[in-house]
């Protein structure tokens, strides 16, 4: 799983999407040990991977579609718990 942040090739993505069939994306952050900014940064760059490279790795049009909104979905969620740590008033010094 590391390997999406690290790599970030085409086939680390379906590898990980594949792989929330068994696991929670909140146990999947926590396996890989992910950088939550470095794991947004990565999935928000699915988008910039052609569908060319997708269906090399056997992807039919539309499982590139959902694996880029599973991807996008992901980041979203992230950058909102990124936002609210950041928010968290608790961590503020009084």
């Amino acid at each position: 799983m590391r390997a999406l942040v690290d790599r970030g090739l085409p086939q680390d993505v379906i590898d990980v999407h594949a792989a929330c069939q068994y696991y929670s994306v909140i146990e999947i952050e926590q396996l890989g040990e992910f950088d939550p900014c470095d794991l947004r940064d990565r999935l928000e760059s699915v988008v910039w991977v052609g569908d060319e490279e997708f269906a090399a790795c056997g992807l039919s049009p539309d499982d590139i579609s959902e694996l880029r909104r599973w991807a996008l979905d992901w980041e979203s969620d992230l950058g909102l718990r990124i936002l609210e740590d950041y928010d968290d008033p608790e961590d503020a010094d009084d």
